[in-house]
């Protein structure tokens, strides 16, 4: 008798493309490289777009250019990503010392160099899961940018919204360029974000948007119309004059992996430091993630009393302190938060991995945000 087989659930179909994702991802670290645009990147693609995991939004949709994962992205990988097609995976060679300029994300502590016009090396120093965050980055960098190429060609031929977009970019004219007319000129901005809305598939309004959120961190990013111009350039330089794009490994990093030589010394750093300043015995959390929301749940509400009164709440004094021009306020946080029990000690390993201390016994209790249940037994 056969026993009837149900059809599988989502949970079941996300586990399956994660232990495909891995599978895959092991299996091309190994071998030293692969194409995105060739089967394995293929068969990468279709494993995330089953996964669709949550913060790449609409990434299943073809029409649609998935906006806020873009943004996301963008800010866990490098300046200038979107020009470049080989990317390639290094350990701790030696290019700190080398004549390149450092370039690191505004949201991932990461050492990464900028070789030429096409390449870019990306540092590794804290394993397996560092490489496959920023492989699962670049997949969705590569949907999307197949996106952009698919909305920008017909029947072959570039769209006249194509032309507009490269005509800006390429000129004088670049909406990203703070020194350009455009800025200044609210009908041909407004023309522009026209333009670029209908390759993106988004509405007006979500594209204004994006940009903006780009443009806060503006000395980290190019800026949305040239990271849409060269994802969708490179994307159809690919398929038009079989430019590939390549991602590879160096044999240093697929030697080295495995071998937690950053770890274990980044590990030796924070337990001399717990020596060094007699905390060893002491009531401490460690954390090494999030450094500045925990820190700003803590201290935040008394450091700014006075600066942003006593009624704001956790949440919206974190809106202020990610703003740009609140740079000052994070500061003085910082400093109170330093008189007031907590302890900081900089990467020294290599791994961009700082380390916030709090001895829980010298919290000024008292002060602390109502918002936070305090356990004073």
């Amino acid at each position: 008798m056969t026993i009837p087989v149900p059809p599988r659930t989502r949970a079941q179909e996300s586990r399956a493309a994660i232990e495909r994702i891995y599978v895959i991802m092991r299996h091309l670290f190994i071998r030293g490289y692969y194409k995105p645009g060739g089967a394995s990147g293929a068969a990468l693609r279709q494993a995330l777009l089953t996964l669709q995991p949550e913060i790449y939004g609409s990434i299943a949709d073809p029409q649609k250019v998935e906006l806020n994962g873009l943004v996301y992205v963008i800010d866990r990988l490098p300046c200038g990503m979107e020009m470049c097609r080989f990317v390639k995976l290094v350990a701790a060679e030696g290019y700190s010392q080398s004549g390149f300029e450092t370039i690191v994300p505004a949201k991932r502590r990461r050492n990464c160099y900028r070789i030429d016009e096409e390449t870019m090396l990306i540092e590794i120093t804290r394993g397996r899961s560092e490489i496959y965050d920023i492989l699962t980055h670049l997949t969705f960098i590569y949907i999307e940018a197949n996106k952009i190429r698919d909305h920008a060609l017909e029947e072959g031929q570039p769209t006249r919204e194509w032309i507009k977009l490269e005509e800006m970019v390429t000129g004088q004219q670049s909406p990203d360029n703070p020194k350009s007319l455009v800025s200044e000129d609210l009908e041909v901005q407004h023309r522009a974000f026209s333009y670029l809305s209908t390759l993106l598939g988004r509405t007006f309004e979500e594209t204004k948007h994006a940009y903006h959120r780009l443009a806060q961190g503006r000395s980290d990013n190019n800026g949305l119309f040239d990271i849409i111009y060269w994802l969708g350039r490179v994307a159809m330089e690919e398929v038009q004059s079989q430019r590939d794009r390549k991602i590879t490994f160096s044999s240093t990093l697929r030697e080295r992996i495995g071998h937690h030589i950053h770890g274990a010394q980044w590990a030796s750093d924070v337990k001399g430091f717990l020596l060094e300043n007699n905390l060893w015995e002491r009531p401490l959390h460690i954390i090494s993630a999030n450094l500045h929301s925990v820190m700003n749940c803590l201290f935040a509400p008394s450091a700014l009393k006075h600066t942003l009164g006593q009624d704001k709440k956790i949440e919206e004094i974190a809106r202020e302190l990610s703003l740009p021009e609140n740079a000052h306020l994070n500061q003085e946080v910082r400093e109170f938060a330093l008189q007031n029990g907590m302890f900081y000690l900089a990467d020294r390993a290599g791994t961009n991995i700082h380390v916030q201390i709090f001895d829980t016994a010298m919290l000024p209790l008292p002060l602390l945000s109502p918002e936070l249940p305090i356990n004073h037994n």
